[in-house]
C-alpha cells in the first residue's frame, strides 16, 4: 500500500467511510496526511448537510418523481419497490459495479458542489476536519470548578457566584489560555485551560488556578468610603481582557476596574455617571476600550495617564452619595443632579444625558437607555464601532469622528448581542489578508419570539490611499431576520464558531446554524445534559435519601433547576482544544465535542472538616442540620424558578396584547 501512487491511495480512502478515515490515520504518517485531507473532510461536511439532501432532491430526475407519484397504495407493493421508493437510486446488481461507477463518475459533481456550498470566505484558512468533528462529533458538556471560601465558624466552604467571563487567550506556543472572571466576594478567579496534552496539565483543566483577594473590587482608589456589597448588573456584557497586555477591565456598578492578570491586583479605577451595561471585546488589533452606560458611549484608553477630572468626579460624589444607578434599576433617584423636573412638577419623558464636565472626558450620548452589546469588528474594519441593546436600532460610530453618530440601521427588535462573520484572527500575523466585507449577526427578541438576524459590513479605502486607517466601513440594512425558527423564547448570546453561527436562547438550548441562518446543524440543551449526567452518577453511585446525586455534581443547586446561558464563548482553537465556554449568571461550563467526560470536576461535598471527635448526638445533629438547609435551598430555588417562569409568561403575553 505504501508503493501505490497518491493519485490511487486518494481514490481508495474515498470508499472508507468517515470513521474508518479516522482509523487509517493511525496506520502511518502518510495515511495520516492522506486521510486528513482537507478537500476530502469538506466533502464529508458538504454530504451531512442540509444543503446537500435539498441539492439531492432537487437534482433527481423526473423518472424517478413518476415512480415516488404512483397511485398504487404502499401495502400492495413488495419489499423491493420499497426500497426503490426510498432509494431509487441506491440499488445495486449483483456485484456492486453500478454503484461504483456512479461514485466515480460523481467525483468532480460532488466537488463541485462542496466548493458552492463553501460557506468559508476566500481568505479564510478552515480545518475541515475540525469542522466535521465539530458539526458531527459526540459532546460532553463539564463545569469549571466552582470557587469557594472556607467559613471557619461554620466549618463548611461558601461557594462563590460568577459575575461575568472573559478568556485570556495565550499567543505562544504553550498555549496557555486562562478563564478571567469575578466573583460575588469582590475578587477575581482564574481558570486553568491550558491546551498541552502532558497529564499535568490535564488534570489542572477546569480547575482553579489563582484567586485574588475578596474584595479587591469594591476598593475604592480615589479615597472615599468604602462600599459594602458589589453592584453587579449581570446583564451585558462586563468584562473584558486585554490578552497582550495582561490586564482585565471589570465594570461593577458605574466603576471600571482595571486588574493586573499577572498580581491580581487593582491598577486603576474609573468612575462614570450611570452604570455600566456594555463592553466592547478583545479583536485582532489594537484599540481603546469601548463601553457603554445605561445613557452614554465612552472610549477608554489606559495608556493614557489618570485625569484631574477624577478628583473632582469624586468630590462631587462626596457630596451626592447616592447620584449614580443602582444595580436593579436603569433610572436615577429623584434627588439626583441628572433628574430633573417638568415644568408641572412630572418627571422628564427621557432622562438627561450628564454634560461633559459631568463625566470628565467626550462622550456619546444615547437618546434611549439599555445598551447591552458593543462590537469592534474585525480588520479592516478599525474605526467601527457598533453598539445594540434595548432600542430597535443599530448604532455605528466612527472612532475619528467620535462622538458624533455615523449612521443607524432600523432592526424593530430588542438585541442583546453583537458578533462578526468570520471571527477575528488569533494570533495576527504579519502578511494577514482581510477579506474586504464581514457579515454582522444579531440576536435578540422580536414580539416575545428569539430573532437572529445578518447585516453586511463593507469598507471602502479612501482613493488617494488603501492603509487600514483609512477605511471607512458602512452597515447595510438586514439582509435576513429569522424571527420563526430561531427560537421560542429570547436569543441570550451569539458567536461565530468556525463555519457556523451559535447562539442560545431562555430555555437553555444552544444551536448552531449555517452562516446564512436558516439551517441548523445541531443543538444542545444544558439541563438535559445536567439531569442525564445525575442519572448516571447515582447509578454508578449510591448515595443516602435526602442527598442527590445532582446535588454532588453541581453545589448548591437542586437537580432540577434550569440553566441557560447567558454567554458563550469560543476558545478558537482546533481539535481536541476547540471548545464552547459557557456562563449561566452564577458558573461557567464547558461544551466539547469529544465522548470523555471530565469527572475529575464533580464537586466534593460541601465539608471542610470532617465530624471526628464529635460524639455521636453532635454528629447527627450537624447532619440533620445540613439537611435541612439543603431542603430549605431547593425549595427556595423551586420558588424563585417558578415565580421567574410565571413572570415571563406574563411579559409575552402582554406583548402580544400590543401592551409591551
Amino acid at each position: 500500500m505504501d508503493r501505490l501512487p497518491v493519485e490511487i491511495l486518494t481514490k481508495i480512502i474515498d470508499y472508507l467511510t468517515p470513521r474508518e478515515q479516522v482509523q487509517l490515520q493511525l496506520v502511518s504518517r502518510r495515511f495520516l496526511s492522506l486521510a486528513r485531507d482537507n478537500n476530502l473532510w469538506r466533502l464529508h461536511c458538504y454530504e451531512a448537510s442540509w444543503a446537500s439532501k435539498t441539492d439531492a432532491v432537487s437534482a433527481r430526475p423526473a423518472s424517478e418523481s413518476l415512480l415516488t407519484s404512483s397511485v398504487a397504495p404502499l401495502s400492495s407493493l413488495g419489499p423491493g419497490s420499497l426500497r426503490l421508493l426510498i432509494q431509487p437510486r441506491a440499488q445495486p446488481n449483483g456485484d456492486g459495479s453500478t454503484r461504483n461507477a456512479e461514485r466515480r463518475s460523481s467525483w468532480g459533481r460532488r466537488s463541485r458542489a462542496a466548493a458552492e456550498w463553501d460557506p468559508s470566505y476566500e481568505t479564510e484558512d478552515v480545518d475541515w476536519y475540525s469542522e466535521y468533528i465539530d458539526r458531527h462529533g459526540p459532546v460532553s458538556f463539564s463545569w469549571l470548578q466552582q470557587p469557594y471560601t472556607v467559613n471557619e465558624s461554620r466549618r463548611k466552604k461558601e461557594f462563590c457566584d460568577v459575575k461575568g467571563m472573559g478568556l485570556f487567550r495565550d499567543w505562544s506556543s504553550a498555549r496557555e489560555d486562562k478563564v478571567i472572571a469575578p466573583v460575588d466576594n469582590g475578587g477575581v478567579v482564574i481558570w486553568d485551560l491550558n491546551y498541552s496534552h502532558s497529564n499535568s496539565t490535564q488534570t489542572r483543566k477546569g480547575r482553579v488556578v489563582g484567586a485574588s483577594a475578596p474584595g479587591i473590587l469594591l476598593a475604592d482608589m480615589s479615597g472615599r468610603s468604602k462600599s459594602t456589597a458589589p453592584e453587579f448588573t449581570n446583564i451585558g456584557e462586563c468584562v473584558s481582557v486585554d490578552s497582550i497586555s495582561r490586564r482585565a477591565y471589570i465594570a461593577v456598578g458605574n466603576v471600571l476596574n482595571e486588574v493586573d492578570l499577572e498580581t491580581l491586583k487593582l491598577v486603576s479605577q474609573k468612575r462614570y455617571a450611570w452604570s455600566i451595561f456594555a463592553m466592547s471585546q478583545e479583536t485582532d488589533y489594537s484599540v481603546p476600550l469601548t463601553l457603554a452606560t445605561t445613557l452614554s458611549l465612552h472610549i477608554y484608553d489606559s495608556r493614557l495617564p489618570a485625569r484631574e477630572e477624577e478628583a473632582e468626579i469624586s468630590l462631587r460624589c462626596e457630596r451626592e452619595p447616592s447620584p449614580f444607578l443602582s444595580a436593579s434599576s436603569i433610572y436615577p433617584r429623584p434627588d439626583s443632579p441628572y433628574f430633573q423636573l417638568q415644568a408641572d412638577g412630572h418627571p422628564p419623558h427621557r432622562i438627561r444625558s450628564p454634560e461633559p464636565s459631568d463625566v470628565g472626558t467626550n462622550y456619546a450620548p444615547l437618546f434611549q437607555p439599555g445598551p447591552l452589546s458593543i462590537l469592534h469588528p474585525p480588520a479592516p474594519h478599525v474605526n467601527t464601532i457598533l453598539l445594540a441593546g434595548r432600542f430597535p436600532s443599530i448604532l455605528s460610530y466612527d472612532r475619528r469622528f467620535f462622538p458624533q453618530l455615523q449612521s443607524t440601521v432600523h432592526s424593530g427588535g430588542r438585541l442583546c448581542g453583537l458578533a462578526s462573520i468570520p471571527a477575528p484572527k488569533f494570533p495576527v500575523s504579519s502578511d494577514a489578508t482581510w477579506p474586504p466585507s464581514h457579515t454582522i449577526v444579531a440576536c435578540g427578541e422580536y414580539n416575545g419570539k428569539g430573532s437572529l438576524e445578518l447585516y453586511d459590513l463593507t469598507s471602502s479605502a479612501a482613493e488617494t490611499n488603501d492603509e487600514l486607517s483609512n477605511e471607512s466601513s458602512t452597515l447595510s440594512p438586514p439582509r435576513y431576520q429569522n424571527r420563526q425558527s430561531a427560537a421560542s423564547s429570547k436569543l441570550l448570546s451569539v458567536a461565530s464558531h468556525g463555519t457556523r453561527v451559535v447562539y442560545s436562547d431562555s430555555d437553555g438550548n444552544i444551536k448552531w446554524v449555517e452562516r446564512d441562518g436558516r439551517a441548523e446543524v445541531r443543538r444542545f440543551n444544558i439541563n438535559s445534559y445536567n439531569a442525564a449526567a445525575a442519572d448516571k452518577h447515582s447509578s454508578t453511585e449510591q448515595r443516602g435519601s435526602n442527598e442527590t446525586s445532582g446535588s454532588r455534581l453541581f453545589p448548591n443547586r437542586s437537580s432540577d433547576e434550569g440553566d441557560v446561558a447567558r454567554k458563550i464563548l469560543p476558545t478558537g482553537a482546533n481539535l481536541t482544544g476547540d471548545e464552547l465556554l459557557v456562563w449561566t449568571g452564577d458558573r461557567i461550563g464547558r461544551v466539547r465535542f469529544s465522548a470523555n467526560t471530565d469527572d475529575s470536576m464533580d464537586e466534593e461535598d460541601d465539608e471542610v472538616f470532617s465530624d471526628d471527635g464529635l460524639d455521636p448526638v453532635s454528629q447527627q445533629a450537624r447532619r440533620r442540620s445540613r439537611q435541612e438547609e439543603k431542603m430549605r435551598e431547593q425549595e427556595y430555588s423551586e420558588m424563585m424558578r417558578r415565580a421567574l417562569e410565571m413572570q415571563g409568561d406574563e411579559v409575552i403575553w402582554m406583548g402580544r396584547l400590543g401592551m409591551a
